[in-house]
């Protein structure tokens, strides 16, 4: 792995940065990001029917769904739902059962309440687990692991990959949306960008190679990669464009006591993200890949 930040944290202090993380900026995402009516913390997809940021958050789930050829018959595990949204779209669209995990109570809780004001709360249910650790899964067979830029917060992906491929059922699919390093070494200069850039929780990307062997160690077949930087590259910009008119407020909010360190870090990540993505120090792509039938 390679853009690593120099702290080193505890498995149970780096969870704690990343629940903090998130429910320290969910206010954010409400204010920016459609959250109360799209359920979405993620870039979205842009193409030629999408003219609005709603509409780009939902096509993501659609392309998704589509590529892993998710039916209404299939059980499906989000690996770091947020508060709720693509398994919301699958009940609504498909009539799928789910569970989704997450490392935040806070986001659990919302979820739930999410998929009652949609109706779909008998069909799915969402609790505090990790994707690393997903033994009170252990008994539970899943068609999809599903995981829209969640991933990238781990720091034993290899860890996920093997989790991933032990709670899907023979011939089953896993569905991944994520960022990713485009090289295994960076100069100084662009460290500084990748390290800024990173913030939101993550502390490493993975390149895609590196991505696709730890999927293949674990034992997933017939794995692809679909590069799709261009379609959240307009997402992306909107951030940018967000932070340059955001941060000095934020910083003053801060200073105000209004506003904590993280928030403003957000706000500082979303200006630095834009510019590792167009600068082609990361890049963004859907992994797919398949438990063989006689696993």
């Amino acid at each position: 792995m390679n853009s690593e930040l120099p702290s080193n944290p505890t498995s149970s202090d780096r969870q704690q940065q990343i629940i903090d993380y998130y429910d320290l900026t969910q206010g954010d995402y409400e204010r920016v990001w459609d959250l109360n009516k799209s359920f979405a913390m993620h870039a979205g997809h842009w193409d030629e029917t999408t003219k609005t940021l709603p509409q780009a958050l939902a096509r993501q789930n659609e392309v998704l769904a589509k590529m892993a050829n998710i039916k209404g018959s299939d059980i499906v595990l989000d690996a770091g739902c947020g508060v709720g949204g693509s398994l919301i779209f699958l009940a609504e669209r498909l009539g799928c059962l789910g569970t989704g995990i997450t490392l935040s109570e806070r986001q659990a809780e919302t979820a739930l309440r999410n998929s009652r004001r949609r109706g779909v709360s008998p069909l799915i249910e969402f609790q505090v687990g990790d994707y690393e650790n997903m033994n009170a899964l252990i008994d539970r067979g899943f068609h999809v692991v599903w995981a829209i830029e969640s991933v990238c917060h781990s720091n034993n992906k290899d860890r996920f990959a093997k989790e991933a491929y032990r709670v899907l059922k023979n011939g089953g699919r896993l569905i991944l949306a994520d960022a990713f390093a485009t090289k295994e070494q960076y100069s100084k200069e662009e460290q500084a960008v990748m390290r800024s850039g990173l913030g939101w929780g993550v502390d490493s990307l993975a390149t895609t190679e590196e991505f696709r062997t730890l999927l293949a160690n674990a034992g997933f077949s017939n794995i692809s990669f679909t590069d799709t930087t261009a379609n959240v590259a307009p997402s992306s910009k909107k951030l940018y464009d967000y932070a340059r008119l955001g941060l000095p407020l934020g910083r003053l909010a801060e200073r105000l006591g209004l506003r904590t360190s993280i928030q403003t870090a957000n706000i500082v990540t979303a200006y630095d993200q834009y510019l590792a993505l167009t600068e082609g120090l990361s890049n963004y792509g859907i992994f797919y890949a398949e438990k063989p039938a006689a696993a």
